[in-house]
């Protein structure tokens, strides 16, 4: 039927997926009772992680030091999140307040391979991944009303092979769905230039119910349109009390999220979820969603996130030809065409 796309069978995913991989290494591995001061400052030089200069005399008279010791360097000298998380690859490190918390990994779940060793950073904050010469992974974006128009024939000249396009969202106080003002525009142009297009929906759904009928929405609204890329429940964290989704727990925010996906999967579509890795972590009861696929935005230089994924978004400030200002920029390890 046209606009529907051929479905990947799981397997077929995973297959796909693991001829683009090789076995990870962690940076640096755990495994080892104690950390390599020369380890610790190597990476604190990269201005990137802004170490305070203080932690690094801390450690002037150190050649080694354990990882609860880390612990507490890292609260007494307010060490990034992303620093410390180098430094563990058993839990995932996440900062309240000055205070930080070690979220055990859950070895039930099934773990990503992807060697971030294989990472290239290029100009304009964008990244490739290369692996015997050759990039093993597809560049593309995420684009909605905030980029305005679009020149889609500069774009795909520019190396993207396919975009996200924001077909609409729910309102976070009011609860109304709308339908983002240049989905069409974009939508056709992307398509007329040969980039590949999945859709997205931001979601403030509360029950099943609203989250089933935001699916409804965006089936709606795609037909006739030849949809390569999947159709994406994006969820994402409430900032405070005025989001309506505020205090949700994590069984509903899954059930939710389930109810969409299982709406677009029954209407022949490939369904995807997308959230920010920590939300996944602390939010989402993973266990249920295994088996969907996941698209995560993680800006770590050594991206982290140790479940399964096939699309990465690292950065929220690249630049395209194309485009005015800055982008979402994304890795899929998936050829869904």
């Amino acid at each position: 039927m046209k606009g529907k796309i051929s479905r990947i069978p799981r397997i077929l995913s995973a297959i796909l997926c693991a001829a683009v991989l090789c076995a990870v290494i962690p940076v640096p591995a755990q495994a080892a009772s104690k950390i390599s001061v020369k380890t610790l400052k190597s990476y604190a030089a990269d201005d990137h992680y802004d170490v305070s200069d203080d932690f690094i005399r801390a450690l002037r008279d150190k050649t080694s030091i354990s990882h609860s010791q880390l612990k507490e360097y890292a609260v007494e000298y307010q060490l990034p999140t992303e620093y410390v998380q180098l430094f563990f690859d058993d839990a995932f490190v996440c900062r309240r307040g000055k205070e930080y918390d070690y979220v055990p990994l859950d070895d039930s779940l099934t773990r990503n391979n992807y060697d971030w060793d294989n990472l290239v950073y290029l100009d304009n904050n964008e990244v490739e991944y290369v692996r015997d010469g050759k990039r093993r992974a597809i560049k593309g974006i995420d684009v909605s009303k905030h980029q305005g128009h679009i020149d889609w024939e500069r774009v795909y000249d520019d190396g993207v092979r396919f975009a996200f396009i924001r077909l609409g969202y729910r309102g976070y106080s009011s609860g109304k769905l709308m339908i983002d003002g240049y989905f069409e525009e974009n939508i056709k142009g992307a398509i007329d230039a040969g980039v590949k297009v999945g859709v997205y929906f931001f979601s403030q759904a509360k029950t099943k119910k609203e989250a089933v009928s935001e699916a409804n929405v965006v089936l709606k609204y795609i037909e006739g349109y030849d949809i390569d890329y999947p159709i994406v429940y994006d969820v994402e964290g409430a900032a405070n009390s005025s989001y309506r989704t505020y205090g949700l727990s994590r069984k509903q925010i899954t059930d939710n999220a389930i109810a969409f996906l299982d709406t677009i999967e029954a209407a022949g579509y490939r369904s995807m979820i997308y959230s920010y890795s920590r939300f996944f972590i602390e939010q989402a009861d993973l266990s249920r969603l295994e088996g969907y696929d996941k698209w995560v935005a993680n800006y770590y230089r050594v991206p982290f996130y140790p479940y399964d994924m096939q699309i990465l978004q690292y950065t929220s400030k690249g630049r395209v030809d194309g485009i005015k200002g800055n982008v979402d920029m994304n890795l899929a390890f998936v050829q869904y065409n």
